[in-house]
């Protein structure tokens, strides 16, 4: 029951391990090559001190789709033969925008945005192999706050922002309930318990600070991020559901309306969850006023969580005490004092042993004229994941992908409407020494037994899997343009 806690509550989203490092239209159009060339809103994200690419007061709205195709084909074991799955998930549509505006200084920018890492919804057939790992997922993940950048001696600038953090996680997957005299009960679905989960921490809190080194001549900037660790303590409940299983439902004649009610929950669970920290690097040159080529690189460091933690867990399973099936069990008591609920109230501490992660990205522009700009790049990344814990609620592997889009400029009055794609593609997987194990609640436990029972193995087969985000978005300039 303590693995399936942990892995009901640690999916807040997906990339190197979670999240996407790259957000914005303009950002994953240059394949993340944005931590010195930001020119828009972005850069609350990518590196606060390229807000001073902002010569004018800016406004920006983007629309972003993200969707992972995922096809997993389990492992067939003796004559259990298993079809291939795949992600049904529609793409999940994220909003951000913020505002910026030099307030009437020269070399001051401030700037407020709503900037939320990128993460795909993941949806699977309820009864399909990979139900043990999870059947749905929807995460949301955000920031919202100000940030400030000021440049000193015309070439060197600093940037600082602050953060209000949201986390919003809910999900679902099956477990299983044993029985001691059936021995394929772990195939069956007929032993198969619904989970649900939703947590939420309003209060998180995160900060980043950011340099860029840009001589006058504007021929070549460098730069780079500082985004320490950010901590989310979630508090929600959980329910199992037991409507249509063998121990709840009365057709069966041995454990029929052994579990007395069909949903057991737990109101106050919480989870304390660590985001890494990160570092990003960028330098860019501008051969023409019309190129800029950028190459940068990210770091995560996700070896440094080292378990997730799941506190104030009290979840109980009520049984029939007067069912004959209790002859099967070793309860507590005395005479006819019987106490034969499973009750759960322990921490829940689960080892992560996460390997950090890098990324390598070029990408730039080039404006075609004072109308036309188009973007382009190209990135690898390494997966946080090992192999042997990847699982259909968090598939990830090396990849390597691309970006492109552009920029057209709409009349005189300053706006600018951008589009782009960038598509990722997953190293095939064929997995054969998986950890990923279901997850199995023995019900009629005595006082000296576990209620947790090792499951088989399901996490092993084959996975596809490819990542797409695609959007548009508007950008608006006003105002008198910086130093004019």
């Amino acid at each position: 029951m303590f693995t399936l806690l942990a892995s009901l509550m640690i999916q807040p989203g997906h990339a190197s391990a979670y999240y996407f490092t790259d957000i914005g239209v303009r950002g994953f159009s240059r394949a993340g090559a944005n931590v010195v060339g930001a020119n828009d809103l972005t850069a609350l994200w990518y590196n606060p001190a390229a807000l001073t690419n902002i010569k004018r007061g800016q406004f920006m709205l983007d629309l972003a789709g993200v969707t992972q195709q995922v096809v997993f084909d389990r492992a067939d074991e003796g004559d259990q033969v298993f079809d291939p799955v795949e992600n049904q998930a529609r793409a999940y549509v994220i909003p951000h925008f913020g505002v910026a505006h030099h307030l009437g200084t020269e070399n001051t920018v401030f700037a407020f945005g709503f900037y939320p890492p990128y993460a795909p919804d993941y949806s699977y057939e309820a009864s399909g192999p990979q139900r043990y790992t999870l059947n749905e997922t929807l995460v949301i993940q955000t920031s919202l706050g100000p940030t400030v950048a000021h440049e000193f001696y015309d070439w060197i600038t600093v940037g600082a922002g602050v953060g209000w953090n949201i986390l919003i996680a809910q999900q679902e997957l099956a477990t299983n309930l044993d029985s001691p005299l059936d021995d394929t009960d772990e195939y069956n679905p007929a032993y198969d318990v619904d989970f649900g989960l939703e947590a939420t921490d309003w209060t998180g809190f995160s900060w980043n600070v950011g340099i860029k080194v840009e001589p006058p001549s504007g021929r070549w900037a460098v730069g780079g991020t500082f985004q320490p660790p950010v901590k989310f303590d979630a508090k929600g409940s959980m329910r199992a559901n037991f409507e249509g299983n063998i121990f709840y439902e009365p057709d069966d004649q041995i454990y029929g309306g052994l579990i007395e009610e069909a949903e057991a929950v737990d109101e106050n669970v919480s989870l304390a969850v660590t985001m890494p920290l990160i570092l990003k690097a960028g330098a860019l040159v501008r051969p023409t006023d019309a190129l800029e080529i950028e190459a940068s690189f990210v770091w995560q460091q996700w070896s440094s969580i080292e378990s997730l933690v799941v506190t104030d867990v009290d979840l109980g399973i009520a049984i029939n005490e007067d069912h004959l099936a209790t002859g099967l069990m070793d309860c507590t008591g005395e005479g006819e004092s019987l106490d034969c609920d499973a009750v759960i109230d322990e921490d829940v501490i689960l080892p992560a042993n996460y390997d950090d992660a890098w990324s390598v990205r070029l990408g730039g522009h080039y404006v075609l004229s004072d109308r036309y700009t188009i973007r382009g790049g190209v990135l690898y990344e390494t997966s946080a994941i090992p192999t042997k814990t990847v699982g259909v609620g968090l598939v990830d592997a090396n990849k390597w992908g691309y970006g492109v889009g552009g920029t057209v400029a709409v009349g005189q009055r300053g706006i600018e409407l951008d589009f782009g794609l960038s598509q990722s593609f997953l190293q095939d997987l064929n997995i054969t020494d998986s950890e990923v194990s279901q997850i199995r609640v023995n019900p009629l436990a005595g006082e000296d037994e576990e209620t947790l029972i090792d499951g088989i193995v399901v996490g092993n087969g084959t996975i596809e899997s490819s990542l797409i985000m695609f959007g548009a978005g508007l950008v608006w300039h006003f105002g008198a343009e910086q130093g004019s």
